[in-house]
C-alpha cells in the first residue's frame, strides 16, 4: 500500500507532456475567465443594504437643554449595485456621523415637562443628498426620534442693585 502511495507521489512529480501542459493552461485561462464573468454578472445585481449613523445633536433651542433622547443611531436601508454594496461592506466600511439640527423640533410643554420630536425621513433623505449614493431611501429606522428637554436656569446678576 505504501509503495502505491509513494509511486503515485513519484509520478506526479515527473515532467508532464507539452500537451499536458497546454491543457492545464487552457484550463486555468477558463477557469479565471468563467470566475470574471460570474463576479460581473453578480455584481451588476441591485442589494439592499444597511448603513448605521451615529446621530451628534446641535442647535438645541437657546432656552433650552438636552435632557435626554431616545435614540443615537439611525438606520437607513437604500438600494444599491453589486459593486458599491461590495466596496462599502468589504473595502469602506467606516463609522459615519450625522448632525441632527434640533432647531426644527416640535416641542409639547406640559407644565414642567417638555419633550420633542423629529421626524427622521427627511434626515435619512439629507444624509443620501450628501453621500456619494445616488439612491433612495427605503426604510429609516426609527421613524420618529423623541427628546426631553430642561429649561436653562436663569442667570441671576451677582451683587448689582
Amino acid at each position: 500500500m505504501k509503495s502505491d502511495f509513494f509511486e503515485f507521489i513519484g509520478n506526479a512529480r515527473q515532467r508532464r507532456s507539452e500537451k499536458f501542459r497546454n491543457q492545464l493552461y487552457i484550463f486555468l485561462i477558463c477557469l479565471v475567465l468563467s470566475i470574471f464573468i460570474w463576479t460581473l454578472v453578480r455584481l451588476s445585481k441591485d442589494y439592499y443594504y444597511s448603513i448605521e449613523y451615529h446621530l451628534i445633536y446641535s442647535q438645541v433651542p437657546s432656552h433650552l437643554k438636552l435632557a435626554g433622547t431616545t435614540d443615537s443611531t439611525l438606520n437607513l436601508r437604500i438600494k444599491i449595485q453589486g459593486f458599491e454594496f461590495f466596496s462599502e461592506q468589504f473595502i469602506l466600511k467606516q463609522y459615519r456621523e450625522y448632525d441632527v439640527s434640533l432647531r426644527n423640533v416640535r416641542l409639547r410643554y406640559q407644565g414642567e415637562h417638555i419633550s420633542g420630536y423629529l421626524l427622521t425621513n427627511r434626515i435619512g433623505k439629507e444624509i443620501i443628498s450628501q453621500t456619494n449614493f445616488p439612491n433612495e431611501v427605503y426604510f429609516v429606522s426609527p421613524d420618529t426620534l423623541f427628546f426631553e428637554f430642561e429649561r436653562k436656569a436663569a442667570k441671576k446678576d451677582s451683587g448689582k442693585q
